[in-house]
């Protein structure tokens, strides 16, 4: 059975193929269109789903949509819309906008359309999964477990912000959630903009920005925004909030100003009081989080924990929760946000329709999307007349420009799913060297210079270097840990400003070629660690072909490009 899941309900639409129960492909539309956080139809995206399976649209069995308009139309309509829309094509859902309400239907797993052609072998069917289900289900079924207990949390999705639910060999089952406009993730979001930031894309500056503040010096103002008890029930003070009003410009009203003064201005300098408030919105966060999973953990009796929901990107939470002896086990996938729900939607699908998959030996692999061969590469190559070198070992060349300090370009193998660089399209570089993180935001990223980079580690010395008996891996760069103090002097590029690195585990099972090039590395410095941030600039997309690798390299103060087994370098 074909599946072609889609994303495309929110910032950075994707395609996902999956076949008999596996996930065989996943891409995002930015990384081919070259528009970043591109939302529209992933129209790329899914052509180069059905280029790798080799088969055209009309042999797909079915689509899953990680979105559930059928909620959306069952539960309200707003006013303005007559019984003569003026597309016909409204009719789709015109109809049932009149007759779900009436039938006091409006809670639904899935909404299905089907398309019946005359002759055909396969008629087109659209399977419409609830936002928060392709959360759950991207989570669990990626996880591997048999049993866990599930939470997902963003800012909405259809009617919902918050799920609790478990999920067995019988499926997903939704134990409670919380609706708009009560939201964690747009309380979060609406800090962000406070912040002068992009609010649902730049949480994670907020979460950066939190390691320079105290939280002690507006915690009382920001618990003000929110109110929740021991068993995780929450509301938002809608008195501080304008999120829910999608015709008004600003996450907050003006009463807000009373708490934190105005807004900051995306051009004003960040001050002192800027990165106390992220501290405080951070350590709110936490608290919620770790209290709305403590009740999962009481009402489940289960002893793994799966995170799924744009939220769970805080990658901060993810450690603490992770260490915090709640659950024996906690995953979160390489795509917990709604770029996952590709994914997510056509898992459910799947197993919905008895394609149980192959059961993985360990993480779910994301290296889901495109790989070049060697004659793709050098085509490019002599297509721009351009100078390179083919080593006899590219990985033993390359770990030695590493341990020069050259920032290298690293392009090898399937590119990644997900908003995190793992090894196939990465920048980097020597973590030993104090000045290297600023070089790289300065001159590379083009980037602010508070925020962090991640240490890339074999899997064998996590527990020397970090704060945990390495007994759990983090192989999708999914969890921030503190370093051991002893340790951080070593690898300053790598240690955030709070002492922890959001830091990634290297396992030769799951990344050979990249294990292997650390492995090179700690060899001639005695430290099997490597800084790894995501190989594009500011603004742009994660690269994609070896054109993108190319110009970004040529673009920027990368020093040399590991292309395939070819290596370019400035002179």
């Amino acid at each position: 059975m074909i599946i072609i899941g889609i994303h495309n309900s929110g910032t950075t639409s994707t395609a996902a193929a999956v076949v008999d129960g596996d996930v065989v492909f996943g891409c995002a539309e930015e990384r081919l269109n070259r528009v970043k956080y591109s939302k529209y139809h992933p129209k790329l995206a899914v052509a180069a789903c059905l280029e790798h399976l080799g088969i055209s649209l009309a042999e797909v069995d079915a689509f899953a949509i990680g979105w559930n308009p059928g909620i959306n139309v069952a539960s309200r309509f707003r006013a303005g819309y007559s019984e003569w829309p003026g597309y016909p094509g409204a009719r789709l859902y015109a109809v049932p906008n009149q007759l779900l309400p009436d039938l006091g239907a409006d809670d639904f797993l899935a909404t299905e359309q089907v398309f019946r052609r005359p002759g055909a072998e396969r008629s087109p069917r659209i399977v419409h999964v609830t936002h928060h289900l392709a959360h759950c289900a991207n989570a669990f079924y990626l996880s591997g477990y048999r049993e866990a207990a599930i939470f997902s949390c963003d800012g909405y999705g259809e009617r919902a912000t918050t799920v609790w639910a478990e999920g067995t060999g019988d499926g997903i089952r939704v134990l409670r959630e919380i609706r708009f406009p009560h939201s964690i993730g747009s309380f979060y979001s609406a800090l962000t903009e406070q912040l002068g930031f992009r609010p649902d894309l730049d949480e994670w500056k907020v979460m950066g920005a939190a390691a320079y503040g105290d939280p002690g010096v507006y915690e009382e103002a920001v618990r003000k925004l929110i109110h929740f008890d021991e068993d995780a029930r929450f509301e938002l003070d809608l008195s501080y909030f304008n999120h829910f009003d999608f015709d008004t410009r600003g996450m907050l009203t003006n009463r807000a100003r009373e708490l934190f003064g105005a807004p900051r201005q995306h051009q004003d300098p960040l001050e002192q009081r800027h990165f106390d408030l992220a501290a405080a919105a951070q350590r709110v966060l936490e608290d919620y989080l770790m209290t709305a999973v403590r009740w999962l953990a009481r009402e489940t009796g289960r002893d793994r924990l799966c995170l799924g929901g744009g939220v769970m990107m805080n990658s901060l939470f993810n450690g603490k929760v992770s260490g915090s002896g709640l659950f024996r086990d906690v995953y979160i996938s390489h795509s917990p946000d709604d770029s996952g729900n590709s994914i997510g939607a056509a898992l459910w699908l799947a197993r919905r329709e008895g394609e149980a998959g192959t059961p993985a030996p360990g993480p779910a692999t994301p290296f889901l999307g495109r790989a070049y061969s060697d004659e793709a590469v050098q085509e490019a190559l002599d297509r721009y007349h351009l100078a390179y070198s083919r080593p006899a070992d590219i990985i033993e060349a390359a770990a030695d420009l590493l341990a020069q300090g050259k920032v290298l370009g690293w392009f090898q193998g399937r590119m990644e799913f997900g908003q995190r660089a793992l090894g196939a399209r990465s920048i980097l570089a020597d973590p030993r060297d104090p000045e290297m993180k600023q070089r790289i935001n300065a001159a590379v990223k083009y980037r602010e210079s508070f925020r962090p980079f991640a240490p890339a580690v074999l899997e064998s010395a996590v527990a020397e270097y970090f704060e945990t008996d390495g007994s759990f891996m983090v192989p999708y760069m999914e969890r921030v840990l503190p370093i051991r103090p002893g340790k951080r002097a070593l690898i300053p590029a790598v240690v955030h400003n709070d002492g922890t690195g959001r830091l990634q585990t290297v396992s030769a099972a799951l990344t050979p070629a990249y294990h292997r090039l650390i492995e090179g590395f700690g060899r001639r410095t005695g430290i099997p660690i490597l800084l790894n941030t995501s190989f594009n600039l500011n603004s742009e997309p994660i690269v994609e072909s070896p054109s993108d690798a190319i110009r970004t390299f040529h673009t920027s103060g990368i020093d040399a490009l590991a292309l395939g087994g070819f290596l370019l370098q400035k002179p």
